[in-house]
C-alpha cells in the first residue's frame, strides 16, 4: 500500500514520504474568528479530518496544528481595508481595545470548536495557536527579512520585496492572484511592486501591539509562517487549506518562509474545493450569502448528514449547495443508521480500506463500499471503514434508536398529523407542524421509510 496525495506544488499525486519516520506533521489554515464559520469554511476541516484519520489508519502518528487568526487579516488581499477583527468590534459595539478584541475572538473560537465537535472532527492533541499570542515569533521572521534586505518600510507598514525573491509565483500549481490596480486592489503608491505584501502594519494611532518594529499588528501571512514553524518545524509534511488560499496567502507564506530560512515551508500542499451556492459562486461571509451549521440544524438537518454530503464528493471537486441535496444526504445517512442498528455484531473481514483511501482520500469510493457491506450485513467492516469516514455510525445508530423510542406522545401525534398533511399536499399545514416540532426541540427527517423524529442534536 502506497499513500498518494495530490500535491498542489507538483500538480500531481505524489507518494507521501514523511520527514520523520512514522510521523506526519500537518498544518491547517484555521478561521479568522470575527464571525461564525459558514458551512463552506467547514469543508476545509472535514477534509483535514479525513486526512488525519487516513494517516492514522495507515499507521502514522499525527501532530496537527489549526491556527486561530485573531488579528491581522484585512478585508482586501492587497493589504488594504479594515482589519476583520476591528470590523467585528464595530459590528458588536465593542470598545477599540485589545481586551475587547480578545472577548470577540473567544466567542467565535468557541463557536468554531463547537462546530468541529458537532461534525465529529477529531481534535484530541490538536494545537490551536492564536496569532496574537505569537507576536515575538512573527517579529523574529520580519527582522530577519529586513536584515537580508528582503523587506522595506513605508508609512503604513513593512512589506516583503517580491522582486528580490526570484522564485515568487513559480511554485507549480500555485498561480498568482490577478492583482490589478483599480480593480479589487487599492493603489498603494509606496509599494515597490503591486504584489508586495505586508509583513507588519503600523497602528498609526489605531489598535495595535507594542513591538521592536513599532506599534502595530502582523500581516496575515506571517502569522501562519511563524506558528507552523514553531510547532512543526521547517519544513514540515503537509499544509492544507481552501483553494482560495492558493494565489495569495499560501504563495506569500512560501515566499517569506523560504526567503528567511532557505528551506521549504512544507513538502506537500493540499487544497479543497469550494461549496458553491445556487448562483455557482462560492459561499463567503463578504458576500453575505453564507449559512452556519446552526442554520442547518434549525432546518432539521443533522450536522453529520452535512458531513455525509461532503464525503460523497471528492475533496478536490466543487459542491453545489442546495436544501434538496442536504435532505437527500440526510435521508441516506438516516437509512444507514437505522440499517446498522438492526445488524448483529460481525467480524471484520479482510477488506483493504487502505487501498481505497490511499488514492488521494477517495471518500466517495469508501462510502460506496459501506453500502455494499451493508447488503452483506458486515457490521464489523462498516465500523472499521468509519474510522476513516468519521460519521460516528455506531454511536449515532444507537442514539437514534434510543431517541426515537423516547419521543413524547404529543410530538409523535404532530408527526402523524404532518404526514397526513403531506400526503394530501397541504404544504402550509405540513410546514407549520414541522416548525412546531423543531421549536419543541426535536428534529424531523423525511426518509423513504417515512418521517423519523429525534431530539435535536443541539
Amino acid at each position: 500500500m502506497v499513500l498518494k496525495l495530490f500535491n498542489t506544488l507538483t500538480g500531481k499525486k505524489d507518494k507521501f514520504a514523511p520527514i520523520h519516520k512514522g510521523e506526519a506533521r500537518i498544518y491547517h489554515c484555521g478561521p479568522t474568528v470575527y464571525n461564525y464559520a459558514h458551512v463552506g469554511n467547514l469543508r476545509s476541516y472535514i477534509f483535514a479530518d479525513v486526512l488525519r484519520r487516513t494517516l492514522e489508519y495507515t499507521g502514522y502518528k499525527v501532530k496537527q496544528v489549526i491556527n486561530i487568526t485573531d488579528i491581522g487579516q484585512l478585508t482586501s488581499d492587497s493589504d488594504d481595508g479594515e482589519d476583520k477583527m476591528v470590523k467585528a468590534l464595530k459590528r458588536e459595539g465593542k470598545q477599540m481595545t485589545l481586551e475587547a478584541m480578545k472577548e470577540v475572538a473567544d466567542k467565535y473560537e468557541k463557536a468554531f470548536k463547537d462546530d468541529l465537535k458537532a461534525l465529529n472532527i477529531e481534535t484530541k492533541g490538536t494545537i490551536f495557536p492564536r496569532a496574537s499570542e505569537h507576536i515575538n515569533e512573527e517579529v523574529e521572521i520580519i527582522k530577519k527579512l529586513e536584515e537580508k534586505g528582503l523587506a522595506y518600510r513605508t508609512s503604513d507598514g513593512i512589506y516583503f520585496d517580491s522582486a528580490k525573491f526570484p522564485e515568487y509565483g513559480t511554485r507549480g500549481g500555485f498561480k498568482l492572484g490577478e492583482l490589478k490596480e483599480g480593480a479589487r486592489v487599492e493603489i498603494n503608491k509606496e509599494k515597490k511592486h503591486l504584489q508586495d505584501f505586508a509583513l507588519w502594519k503600523f497602528a498609526n494611532g489605531e489598535i495595535g501591539f507594542e513591538s521592536p518594529l513599532g506599534k502595530g499588528f502582523p500581516g496575515w501571512h506571517i502569522e501562519c509562517s511563524a506558528m507552523s514553524r514553531k510547532y512543526l518545524g521547517q519544513p514540515f509534511d503537509i499544509h492544507t487549506g481552501g483553494i482560495d488560499h492558493i494565489p495569495v496567502h499560501h504563495q506569500n507564506e512560501i515566499a517569506q518562509s523560504e526567503a528567511t530560512y532557505g528551506v521549504p515551508l512544507a513538502n506537500v500542499w493540499m487544497h479543497n474545493e469550494f461549496v458553491n451556492v445556487a448562483s455557482g459562486e462560492k459561499m463567503a461571509k463578504s458576500e453575505e450569502n453564507f449559512l452556519t451549521l446552526n442554520s442547518l440544524i434549525e432546518k432539521g438537518i443533522h450536522p453529520l448528514a452535512y458531513r455525509y454530503l461532503l464525503l460523497g464528493a471528492h475533496y478536490r471537486s466543487p459542491i453545489s449547495f442546495s436544501w434538496n441535496a442536504l435532505e437527500t444526504a440526510q435521508n441516506a445517512y438516516s437509512r444507514l443508521l437505522i440499517s446498522i442498528s438492526k445488524l448483529e455484531e460481525s467480524k471484520i473481514q479482510d477488506i483493504d480500506f487502505k487501498e481505497i483511501v490511499s488514492d488521494d482520500l477517495d471518500t466517495p469510493a469508501l462510502i460506496a463500499e459501506v453500502w455494499k457491506l451493508l447488503k452483506e450485513k458486515n457490521k464489523g467492516a462498516i465500523l472499521n471503514a468509519d474510522k476513516i469516514l468519521g460519521l460516528d455510525l455506531e454511536n449515532q445508530a444507537r442514539k437514534l434508536e434510543k431517541e426515537m423510542s423516547e419521543v413524547p406522545k404529543e410530538i409523535k401525534e404532530m408527526v402523524a398529523r404532518r404526514e397526513i398533511a403531506r400526503s394530501s399536499k397541504n404544504f402550509a399545514e405540513s410546514d407549520a407542524l414541522r416548525a412546531q416540532i423543531l421549536s419543541a426541540g426535536y428534529e424531523i427527517m423525511d426518509t423513504e421509510e417515512g418521517a423519523l423524529v429525534r431530539k435535536s442534536p443541539r
